[in-house]
């Protein structure tokens, strides 16, 4: 079985209410002219995260498991919530579904680990239901054309060419897919609203209202 650990694990923009009583801010104050703002705003607005007392979102810092789990679990529409943890809500979502243990084979996860783009093209894939479409049959191609391809996990190419073929990821740089490379808050944002509007039918609202996956 998956072990999840929450060391240190704290309160994120995307880690739901606090529990000591102090309001929420309103907007976020550090994301004004970053290239990831219009999907961040947009993820605020589908209700995938909040704004945290102290206004920041943090764009540029390392996304974790702690970041994903809960956007992913607001994003298909909070199912099981309880509304007093976000994150103790979504890890066991994700545990009940089987997502972490397919992904990571019962590694021990960290919350305030970051993820890596192979570890959220993972998450996201078995979330989708581990659906290949055309890029199972570029496999070759893109071996061949990634100078990096070999430091893919085999058991992990699926997933993280789907992401790519689907513009979930880019090449960090020329013929480079960079699977252990560092995803931010501000790629999370990109991610997960693409994501949304491609296979999740649009908004965390219209799911609830009965599009959920």
């Amino acid at each position: 079985m998956l072990l999840v650990i929450a060391a240190g694990c704290g309160q994120s923009a995307s880690s739901g209410p606090r529990s000591d009583g102090t309001a929420e801010a309103t907007e976020f104050t550090d994301i004004a002219g970053h290239p990831a703002e219009e999907q961040i705003l947009e993820g605020l607005r589908r209700g995938l995260w909040r704004v945290p007392v102290d206004g920041l979102y943090g764009p540029d810092d390392p996304a974790t498991w702690g970041d994903i789990l809960p956007a992913l679990w607001n994003a298909s529409g909070r199912p099981g919530g309880t509304e007093a943890d976000e994150v103790r809500d979504a890890v066991s979502w994700a545990a009940k579904e089987g997502y972490l243990d397919r992904i990571h084979s019962g590694k021990s996860i960290v919350l305030d680990d970051p993820i890596t783009r192979q570890d959220a093209m993972e998450l996201l894939y078995v979330h989708h239901g581990s659906v290949s479409g055309v890029e199972a049959m570029l496999t070759g191609i893109y071996d061949d054309g990634f100078h990096d391809s070999a430091q893919i996990p085999a058991e992990g190419k699926r997933a993280l060419y789907w992401g790519f073929y689907n513009v979930l990821i880019k090449e960090t740089e020329p013929d480079m897919i960079d699977p252990s490379g560092a995803v931010s808050k501000g790629d999370l944002a990109e991610i997960m609203i693409r994501y949304m509007d491609d296979f999740m039918g649009g908004s965390a609202e219209k799911q609830e209202g009965g599009d959920m996956q």
